[in-house]
């Protein structure tokens, strides 16, 4: 392609919705991308929180003839309200865009969601990620994915922002996996927790080279070293994934699963993590329910 025809080529045009630790992350890797305009709708926000990216209101989606839209919620009822609102449905009719939505939900609103898609027309790409607010900064989320055909912007996109991609063959699969996902990690985190404070008030002086110990050798090293400081300096503010959101992510594997009592235990900490710590507190307040040491 020559200087001349690149020049007329239009840009490939992503908008994002939502905008929260995630997508915070991942802004700066798709406005990287070339020969690419990346616009942001936000509930909250009054200015673009990127220089690259442009803030636009839901009825301006359309005239942005969008590529793919990008969409992050907290929930079933926020992935609904987005997917279902009037300008959104306008502009996947009219430009038949692929539909990423990163967000851990329901897999009955998952399948839901593939139907609402593909009935307007475009072509939605199931895809909850982990790795949380670290891994969207450094560009290393890992993604699970179940798409019913290819698509270069979407692909392109995911690669800016995530290490690895793992494909699922079936619509809801990989919300049912990463519910058992999250699930199986916060019982993980929660049981950590309950032993790593106790590290210090038995060892004393110790302490520090039992944190090393645990921290870089034997099976858990990998967890310890991602949370073990949080734990022992209950740094729990500035999150890189809330309690609330845990709490949520356990509610709906609870409804798949039935009541485990790992799961069940785990839900109970948590939530008594929230009472006490707030809702935006980082999930690994968890260690910390009552303020104990």
């Amino acid at each position: 392609m020559t200087p001349a025809e690149q020049a007329l080529r239009p840009a490939t045009s992503i908008v994002v919705a939502g905008y929260g630790a995630l997508t915070s992350g991942i802004l700066p890797h798709l406005a990287a991308l070339p020969d690419t305009r990346v616009a942001l709708t936000s509930r909250h926000l009054t200015r673009a929180p990127h220089p690259a990216v442009r803030l636009v209101s839901p009825a301006e989606i359309t005239t942005r003839r969008p590529d793919l839209i990008l969409g992050c919620f907290e929930n079933d009822a926020r992935n609904r309200d987005f997917w279902t609102q009037g300008h959104l449905t306008a502009a996947i009719t009219e430009h038949h865009p692929a539909c990423l939505d990163l967000s851990t939900i329901s897999p009955k609103r998952a399948e839901q969601w593939h139907q609402e898609i593909t009935d307007l027309g475009g072509l939605p790409w199931e895809c909850p990620v982990t790795g949380s607010r670290p891994g969207a900064r450094a560009g290393t989320l890992a993604a699970f994915l179940h798409a019913p055909a290819p698509h270069e912007t979407a692909e392109r996109a995911l690669t800016a922002f995530t290490r690895n991609r793992y494909r699922f063959t079936a619509p809801g699969n990989p919300a049912r996996f990463k519910l058992i996902f999250n699930a199986w990690g916060a019982v993980l985190l929660y049981a950590a927790g309950e032993f790593a404070r106790r590290l210090p008030s038995q060892l004393g002086a110790d302490y520090p080279e039992a944190a090393r110990i645990v921290t870089t050798d034997g099976w858990m090293a990998a967890l310890a070293a991602q949370k073990l400081h949080r734990i022992s300096e209950r740094s729990y503010e500035d999150p890189d994934f809330a309690v609330r959101h845990m709490i949520k992510d356990l509610d709906y594997a609870r409804d798949l699963l039935g009541d485990l009592p790992l799961l069940t235990a785990a839900l109970d900490a948590f939530t008594e993590a929230e009472t006490h710590h707030g809702p935006y507190a980082d999930f690994t307040a968890v260690a910390d329910t009552r303020g104990t040491p």
